[in-house]
């Protein structure tokens, strides 16, 4: 890797941790996200019973309700289909099943079907020099250097390229990029995760094609599936990110799921090729144990221990198809995953991997699912009782604490994902009254103004450094631990797999502003301890902290991750 690419990570990672002074991009870029009306389905999939479909309701209940027990999930939807119907809409808490989501990397999957629709139109090859498509970004030395790559080193994350997300966020040139930094010179040996090598299959499929992406799915896949709600992220090249960066809604994704598992056989059309969907979802590679039961095909995961393909995205995005039972999972989560480390996996294996039997005759368990479901829903809340909102209601509290510099009303995930940072906490007000009340969180550009909902969440979009997200937000006024009043808030970015909470506290030493996120530091430190041996890992620990501390680093982590806040109390004009 250059010396320019490390140093440039290397900064960026230091000014996102750096707690006392703003983040600064590397690169600035232009806003990403706009709102996402969820739309109404052209053509959705057709609704059963699960008994309809041969599977038992008690089971269904059973599977939910693990995953609601289990303290390492934080689920946020489920769909499950089989013969083309769905059978079960769960949502968890504040979410539901409709509005589009980031998927992360579940859309390398749906990448790979562009590809092989280009394959299929015989413009492109496994075999084909990937180097030979790229002339005015892939200079003679470079040439040289890649010479052996080919498409499907690309698809089976065996390219061995050096610049990944990180470096992606350094520079507006992502191809040219990818073939500045020198490979590792084993193309095709080793397995190497690298969203990239999925961004450059969607520049080549753009080239060959002399569409954007997005434009020939939709006229390949999407629109003859009925899929509208679709939004895919460009790069500063303005071409699709391909590795993530799509958003879809659940029905879309489960779709596109039994596309697969259909052999790419639409309604009686053909849409792609049952070959290449063949050799897709057969496994090529194995990845390391670390990362799950999975191996890896063409942007792919083939499972290990039953006959199945994933879509997979980190923190619990997934497209599940299981072969011999035939029913497909697609759910969406917050969990502290990045690749299939969660018991999720253990759980769909255990109650839909294999052949399943038959229902039978039991009264009892549609309406136990029904109640399962119902209780998934969020909890209700309250009003507050006599007393508890009026030592908040009118009044102002300015921070008074260097961390304020770089704390944000958005998840600081969120923040990074968009490459787009708070400019720091000036104060926060309460207002509204005790049975409605409204947060101002103000930042030094902007200030968001929240309606609090109290006794069920109240859905509204939060505006930041140009893009827009859609909230689910809800309050209590309640304690902490040693009795003193407290407004505790949680802000569910819908869109996404986060959830922002804020815990204003009047101590008797002075107001506090507690904030945390979900997923946020303990997802951070996981992934710092999985690559903690690598080279990579510790190159960029010495550039942070002058030495490879996991220990000072997770302390620096957290510190931007979970701030504790120091506020005055201020009149409010």
């Amino acid at each position: 890797m250059s010396l320019s690419s490390v140093n440039h990570a290397a900064q960026l990672l230091s000014r996102i941790l750096q707690a006392d002074s703003p983040t600064e991009p590397v690169c600035v870029f232009p806003p990403a996200k706009p709102g996402l009306p969820a739309l109404a389905d052209a053509c959705p999939l057709p609704r059963a019973t699960p008994e309809e479909c041969g599977v038992s309701s008690r089971r269904v209940a059973a599977f939910l309700q693990a995953l609601q027990d289990d303290p390492t999930l934080r689920m946020h939807s489920l769909l499950l289909v089989r013969d083309g119907k769905i059978f079960c809409e769960a949502a968890f808490g504040p979410r539901d099943t409709v509005t589009p989501r980031h998927t992360f990397s579940a859309c390398k999957s749906v990448t790979a079907l562009a590809v092989g629709c280009a394959m299929d139109d015989g413009l492109l090859a496994p075999e084909d020099p990937v180097a030979d498509f790229f002339p005015d970004e892939c200079g003679p030395v470079s040439r040289r250097l890649f010479k052996d790559l080919t498409v499907e080193h690309l698809l089976s994350m065996r390219s061995s390229t050096l610049f990944n997300e990180a470096g992606s966020m350094t520079r507006p040139d992502w191809v040219r990029g990818f073939f500045a930094l020198p490979g590792l010179g084993d193309q095709g040996k080793r397995f190497q995760y690298n969203s990239l090598n999925t961004y450059l299959l969607a520049a080549l499929v753009c080239r060959r094609t002399g569409r954007t992406l997005s434009d020939y799915l939709d006229e390949r896949i999407f629109r003859p599936l009925g899929i509208a709600d679709h939004f895919w992220e460009t790069s500063p090249e303005g071409i699709e990110k391909g590795g993530w960066g799509l958003y879809l809604s659940p029905e879309s994704l489960a779709k596109l799921g039994l596309l697969v598992l259909q052999g790419g056989l639409w309604q009686g059309r053909q849409l792609l090729s049952e070959a290449f969907l063949t050799r897709a979802t057969t496994a090529q590679v194995s990845p390391p144990p670390e990362l799950g039961d999975y191996d890896y095909g063409w942007q792919f995961w083939v499972g290990r221990k039953e006959r199945s393909f994933l879509f997979n995205g980190m923190l619990g995005q997934n497209v599940l198809g299981c072969r011999d039972s035939g029913v497909i999972l697609v759910s969406h989560a917050g969990n502290d995953e990045n690749f299939q480390q969660s018991r999720y996996f253990d759980l769909a294996r255990d109650y839909f991997a294999g052949e399943l039997p038959a229902p039978g005759r039991d009264a009892g368990g549609p309406r136990l699912l029904q109640k399962t479901l119902a209780a998934l829903a969020a909890a209700p809340g309250r009003l507050p009782r006599r007393g508890e909102a009026e030592p908040f209601l009118g009044r102002r509290f300015v921070a008074d604490d260097p961390a304020a510099a770089s704390t944000g009303l958005v998840p600081l995930l969120v923040q990074a994902l968009e490459n787009a940072y708070t400019h720091g906490l000036e104060a926060i007000s309460i207002g509204g009254t005790a049975q409605a009340p409204e947060l101002f969180y103000e930042e030094r550009d902007a200030v968001h103004r929240l309606r609090v909902g109290l006794e069920a969440p109240i859905r509204q979009v939060i505006r930041h450094q140009g893009s827009q997200f859609l909230t689910a937000v809800q309050g209590r006024f309640t304690h902490d631990a040693d009795e003193n009043p407290a407004l505790r808030l949680q802000i569910d970015f819908l869109e996404t797999p986060s959830t922002r909470v804020l815990k204003l506290i009047l101590t008797p030493a002075g107001p506090r502003l507690q904030q945390d996120e979900t997923p946020g530091a303990d997802f951070v430190t996981g992934m710092t301890a999985l690559f903690a041996d690598s080279p990579a890992f510790r190159a960029v620990a010495a550039a942070l902290v002058g030495a490879p501390d996991p220990d000072y680093l997770d302390y620096r982590i957290r510190r931007v991750f979970q701030p504790d806040l120091k506020l005055r109390d201020m009149p409010w004009d």
